[in-house]
């Protein structure tokens, strides 16, 4: 197994070193703190570290989610509350690095020898340990990558100190490697940190939370002379007036901070009643089916001949008989009404077009998630009589994506997505096929 892997610092370096030689965690095997949290030097010199240098390539970033769900965004915490930390790496370079591994450690802001909080191991093999003088959740043995060896994301649950205690610091370090056991310079890695402040029952952000895109909604709050800020402004904007404006569909938190006294925050909601273009296959055999997707919800979707091709509520195309059919996709809401067309053609089984779920056929290709029902985390094997690649996507009931990765035929793959409870979908692609199964998370 590689003895380096992706280490995130939240505001520290990353000892490559130490990660890239303890593939049980740096803090585990050599006492190591490699956030920067206690104050240790930022970087491994001695020629050690997979690379000497934090990687531009590696961006690194620190979020506070609720432990309920782990989908609500919070950016003031409440003393005592359960939380996750969600560390998340993107790597931007060309190079594919599949694994990877972390530290995390929460500090008072400007200690580095008070830790804040209880940190738990994070979702995953890891553990937490008490390492150069302070608390460290971090890996307990290289996490696998999502998609193409390009994004990286582990939950820490983590309880708030107790009311009173005021900001809070976190500090992590990724390190992304390639997987080959040895430490070389193509492993990269980076850190970050953020503040945490604690909620002060400040005025609460007052005014309509929701706004179609183009639109504008005002927002106000009791205390005069605050700075208004967007923490998604591809989503929406807001003047320093706190007059939002909605730019493309989704959700943005809106923050309102006095500069002395706290801050509040919102979630404003932004609509569009123009669909964007449907995403997904143009081919789909007899009795077995497709999943087309929008990233505008809440649509209805339709077959212009149902006899060729029918749609299920949720972007489930199946095929009934040979040919070609349109598949629309509307979406009405207050914000207007708005349709985008899809073709999609049907084929007969036989030759190339196989069965799509959990098919038996002379090919022997049978796609197996177990267990199912379960939590969020299982393993898929695609079973074939050829070994070959196979393109995984998962969607929810509205066709998003939630996970892709890339696995191969004859493998079992431990998958882990952290969504609420409900159905989700699974679809394999190989040259053979595609092949979809229902995921249940209870």
């Amino acid at each position: 197994m590689k003895k380096t892997f992706i280490l995130l610092p939240l505001v520290g370096l990353l000892c490559y070193t130490v990660l890239s030689s303890n593939s049980t965690g740096p803090g585990f095997a050599s006492g190591l703190d490699c956030t920067g949290a206690s104050g240790a030097a930022v970087g491994c010199g001695s020629g050690l570290c997979h690379s000497t240098v934090a990687s531009p390539s590696i961006t690194v970033t620190i979020q506070l989610y609720d432990a309920a769900t782990g989908t609500v965004l919070i950016t003031n915490y409440v003393g005592g509350t359960a939380y996750k930390l969600r560390i998340t790496g993107n790597n931007t370079g060309g190079t594919s690095l599949p694994k990877f591994g972390f530290q995390l450690a929460v500090m008072k802001s400007g200690s580095t020898t008070v830790n804040e909080g209880t940190l738990s191991a994070g979702i995953g093999v890891s553990h937490v340990g008490t390492y150069a003088g302070i608390k460290i959740s971090e890996h307990g043995a290289p996490f696998v990558a999502s998609g193409t060896g390009s994004t990286y994301t582990v939950d820490i649950p983590w309880i708030a100190p107790v009311a009173g205690t005021g900001d809070v610091k976190a500090f992590a370090t990724l390190n992304a490697v390639n997987g080959d056991g040895l430490a070389g310079p193509t492993d990269l890695w980076n850190n970050t940190s953020l503040v945490i402040h604690e909620s002060t029952g400040f005025p609460a952000i007052t005014g309509t939370m929701t706004v179609c895109t183009g639109a504008t909604t005002a927002l106000t709050d009791a205390t005069t002379g605050g700075t208004w800020s967007s923490l998604n402004s591809s989503v929406a904007t807001v003047a320093s007036t706190g007059v939002v404006t909605g730019v493309s569909a989704g959700t943005a938190i809106i923050s309102y901070n006095d500069g002395t006294t706290g801050s509040a925050s919102t979630t404003v909601t932004v609509t569009t009643g123009t669909p964007t273009a449907i995403t997904g296959p143009t081919v789909v055999c007899t009795t077995t089916h497709i999943i087309l997707s929008d990233a505008v919800a809440g649509g209805v979707w339709s077959s212009s001949a149902t006899g060729v091709a029918t749609a299920g509520t949720n972007g489930v195309i199946s095929g009934v008989t040979a040919g070609s059919t349109t598949i629309s996709y509307t979406v009405t809401n207050a914000c207007g009404t708005g349709t985008v067309t899809h073709t999609v053609t049907v084929k007969p089984l036989g030759g190339t077009c196989v069965s799509a779920v959990n098919p038996t056929t002379a090919i022997g290709t049978e796609l197996k998630v177990f267990p199912n029902p379960n939590s969020g985390s299982f393993t898929v094997n695609l079973q074939s009589d050829e070994n070959t690649q196979a393109d995984v996507v998962i969607t929810n009931m509205v066709g998003e994506t939630i996970k892709e990765f890339t696995t191969m035929t004859n493998k079992e793959t431990e998958v882990t997505i952290y969504r609420p409870v409900g159905i989700y979908f699974l679809t394999a692609r190989t040259t053979q096929g595609i092949y979809v199964s229902r995921v249940l998370l209870q």
